[in-house]
């Protein structure tokens, strides 16, 4: 069944593919003389991931191939939002990197050689001022003694990966980047911690009615709006007079994202009765089962309801 998406990794996935965006932030993340080798207009997003299913929930990556010195390179970049940083970092870094070659030499199996990874970090916490401590270099993680470890140089691998910590951000560094990126680092950075939102908000407002008059922006605007909402301390009624003051656009995303998370919660009762059928009628439910529910639509809830009306067994039901 497909993993149901947190909203933090559904905003970052939303805003964050798009390649503009996503050089936006990587042009001031990266050191200047790594950038200035970069061919940022070649861009482009690559599909998979390489996140380790059991942290999926607190990590979601991307991977872009680019032209790099006129070499094709790949950026990596990772989103880690947890209240407790990850340690291991470095190494789990390490790993996605071995996988993302083992995939590049399973397509080209008579490379000679492997493509530049660029690691970028993207982190923010759910407790304010939760700043990067961990480790950002695997020669950190290593039980050596730096004195030590300088005598293993060249024998032991070393990765350091880049970090843009957004706690440490404030609004006019953010704002280096295209609209869409500045006000979803915003938002990542604010709604879990700020008590009230809808002020903040509003210090974004020539950023909103900027993203919902461009081409493709009211896809955007949706779910900047639908994070704020699952997320903030907002209220759909305060962040609607809010936005009805910016204009037809953004109130139009608002009502989309409302519906949207209306059908959801619809989807979440029904997905709650259906459970309750299943149990009441077959008694234990195998494995997975509640996570196939949650995952449905609501119109397939519809027919699985239907079918336990019938169905012989748990099997016929979930087919």
């Amino acid at each position: 069944m497909p993993h149901v998406q947190t909203p933090h990794n559904a905003v970052f996935s939303a805003i964050f593919a798009k390649p503009e965006n996503a050089a936006s932030e990587l042009q001031l993340v990266l050191p200047k003389e790594t950038s200035s080798l970069i061919d940022w207009p070649s861009l482009k997003l690559c599909p998979g991931s390489f996140v380790d299913p059991q942290l999926i929930d607190c990590h979601t990556d991307l991977l872009f191939t680019v032209r790099c010195a006129g070499h094709e390179a790949w950026l990596y970049v990772l989103f880690e939002h947890q209240s407790t940083q990850d340690h291991f970092m470095p190494f789990r870094l390490l790993c996605y990197i071995v996988r993302i070659w083992q995939a590049f030499l399973r397509d080209n199996p008579n490379a000679k050689r492997l493509p530049a990874i660029i690691p970028v970090v993207l982190h923010h916490s759910e407790h304010e001022g939760g700043a990067w401590s961990a480790p950002t270099k695997l020669s950190q993680i290593i039980d050596l003694e730096p004195a030590q470890l300088s005598s293993f140089s060249g024998l032991i691998p070393e990765l350091e990966f880049l970090l843009h910590d957004i706690s440490g951000s404030d609004d006019a560094d953010l704002r280096r980047r295209s609209s869409e990126a500045a006000t979803a680092l915003f938002l990542l950075r604010d709604a879990r911690t700020r008590k009230n939102l809808l002020e903040g908000l509003k210090q974004w407002a020539p950023e909103l009615t900027q993203i919902a008059d461009a081409p493709g922006g009211l896809a955007a605007l949706t779910a900047l709006l639908e994070y704020a909402l699952r997320v903030g301390e907002i209220s759909r009624q305060d962040l609607e007079q809010f936005l009805r003051q910016l204009g037809a656009r953004p109130t139009e995303a608002l009502m989309t994202t409302a519906e949207m998370i209306a059908k959801e919660g619809e989807a979440r009762g029904k997905a709650a009765l259906v459970l309750r059928q299943l149990t009441r009628r077959f008694g234990p439910l195998p494995e997975g089962t509640n996570a196939r529910l949650t995952a449905a639509t609501s119109e397939e809830l519809d027919l699985l309801a239907d079918r336990v009306l019938t169905a012989r067994t748990i099997e016929e039901v979930l087919a």
